[in-house]
């Protein structure tokens, strides 16, 4: 029987499961399936209050979503767009705290920011809260961190100083695609490419470069 992975796809700020590539992504990785030899089962989701993000809300909608207990009989890889990448991380953080065994089988962050040019009241409590980045990588395979990021995204013109801190914080394999905004396309062959590497499908993904 192929091995089953379950991707779960965290939205951008004001995004819904409908949202971006989210949908087409859902639809691209289940017809790789056959070739990947893996099953996918993909979950774009709806977050709680997603038009005004609260960081309790998500980390306690996620850990009801997936516990430790559900991490360890499933394959789980998640897979955040914008402040989705932080909510990803407090919960990962917030969930390796109650099982220090809890572990995903990846993670992919796509125009994932620590900050940003212009931040409103709201967003500014995402980038002031901190966040146990050594326990949240704890729960991440060494090498199954990626981060896509943009080098013309309306939102994070210091893209640079994004992939430092993402380098320094996390250790994570960070790409910088030339001319894709904030990745808000309706398909986005690199992010699913990106998905298909980490979770074994090949060993090289051609498409990621910097």
């Amino acid at each position: 029987m192929n091995p089953t992975k379950h991707v779960y796809i965290i939205p951008r700020w004001g995004g819904n499961s409908s949202s971006d590539w989210y949908p087409w992504l859902k639809q691209q990785l289940e017809q790789a399936a056959a070739e990947d030899g893996c099953r996918y089962e993909v979950h774009p989701l709806d977050m709680p209050a997603w038009d005004v993000p609260v960081i309790s809300q998500a980390v306690e909608h996620l850990a009801k979503l997936l516990p430790p207990a559900k991490l360890a009989e499933q394959e789980v890889y998640l897979v955040g767009h914008s402040v989705g990448c932080l909510a990803i991380l407090h919960y990962l953080a917030e969930i390796n705290k109650q099982d220090p065994s809890a572990r995903v089988g990846g993670v992919l962050c796509v125009a994932g920011w620590f900050m940003v040019d212009s931040p409103w009241q709201d967003i500014l409590h995402w980038m002031n809260a901190p966040i146990d980045y050594e326990q949240a990588r704890q729960a991440i395979p060494e090498d199954k961190l990626m981060v896509l990021l943009s080098d013309d995204d309306p939102y994070t013109s210091a893209y640079q100083q994004n992939e430092k801190l993402w380098l320094e914080r996390l250790q994570a394999r960070v790409s910088i695609l030339h001319g894709r905004q904030h990745f808000s396309a309706q398909l986005d062959l690199d992010v699913r490419d990106a998905v298909r590497d980490l979770a074994g499908a090949f060993d090289h993904t051609e498409t990621l470069r910097r």
